[in-house]
C-alpha cells in the first residue's frame, strides 16, 4: 500500500479549495503525521530530516491559525471601540464631503461646496428629497475655493417649503463658458450614530452620513460662516 507523505498532503492542502470543509487544520496535519509513522516500512523508516521538516511544517501551520485568530479578535476590537469613539461626534458639527441638507423650523441649512478654479457663473439646483425640483439660485462669479451660500428656503413659486432632508448640485463655468470642477459638502449637527448596516453612520437631520464622509468636526456654534 502507498502512504502518501505528509509534506505532499501538506502541498496538496496548501492550494486553495473551494469548499470550506476540505481545508486540513492543524489537527488533521498532526493526524497523518501520526498515521505516516505508524504505517512507515519499519526496514526503511523515514529520514530524520523530512521528520524535522514535517514537524516544522506543522509548527508553521499552527503559528499561522494562531495569528490568524489573533487578527480576527483584533479587528473585532477594533470595531467595538470605532464604535465608541464615534459616540463623541454626538453633538458636534461635522462637514462632510455630500450634497444633502436640511430644513428645520424654515431655516434652511448653509449649502457648502468649492471651486477647483474661479468661475464666472454659478448656479446651484436644489430638490427635494424625491429628487423633484424646487428652485435654482444664480451665485453669480465666485473665487476658488471653499464656498457657503444662503438659501431663503422658498421653492420657484415663491411658497416656503417644508422641513425635510434636501440635495442641491453645482454648476460652475468659467469666462469661456468651459465647466468649472466642484465638490459638494454637508454640514450638520450629529444628533446619533447608527450601526444596524455595519458601517458606522452619524445621523444629522435624519440623514445618514458615512463616517468616512467627515472632513471637519466642529464645536457647534464654531463652524464658519
Amino acid at each position: 500500500m502507498t502512504v502518501m507523505s505528509v509534506s505532499d498532503v501538506y502541498s496538496q492542502a496548501s492550494t486553495p479549495k473551494t469548499q470550506e470543509n476540505s481545508v486540513m487544520g492543524k489537527d488533521d496535519f498532526l493526524t497523518l503525521l501520526v498515521a505516516q509513522l505508524q504505517h512507515q516500512d519499519p526496514l526503511n523508516p523515514a529520514e530524520s530530516t523530512e521528520f524535522t521538516a514535517q514537524l516544522a511544517q506543522f509548527s508553521s501551520l499552527e503559528q499561522l491559525q494562531n495569528i490568524e485568530s489573533t487578527l480576527s479578535g483584533f479587528e473585532v476590537y477594533q470595531s467595538t471601540l470605532n464604535n465608541i469613539q464615534s459616540s463623541g461626534f454626538i453633538g458636534k458639527t461635522v462637514t462632510a464631503t455630500g450634497s444633502m441638507f436640511g430644513v428645520n423650523g424654515g431655516n434652511p441649512d448653509p449649502i457648502r461646496f468649492d471651486l477647483v478654479n474661479d468661475a464666472d457663473s454659478v448656479y446651484i439646483q436644489i430638490y427635494d428629497n424625491f429628487g423633484g425640483f424646487v428652485t435654482d439660485i444664480q451665485a453669480g462669479a465666485r473665487q476658488a475655493g471653499e464656498q457657503q451660500m444662503a438659501w431663503d428656503g422658498r421653492d420657484s413659486n415663491g411658497t416656503v417649503v417644508a422641513d425635510g432632508s434636501y440635495t442641491f448640485t453645482v454648476m460652475a463655468m468659467n469666462a469661456d463658458g468651459a465647466i468649472v470642477s466642484s465638490n459638494s459638502y454637508t454640514t450638520g449637527v450629529v444628533t446619533g450614530v447608527d450601526y444596524k448596516t455595519g458601517a458606522t453612520n452619524l445621523l444629522i437631520n435624519d440623514r445618514e452620513v458615512p463616517i468616512s464622509s467627515v472632513i471637519r468636526i466642529e464645536e457647534t456654534g464654531n463652524q464658519s460662516e
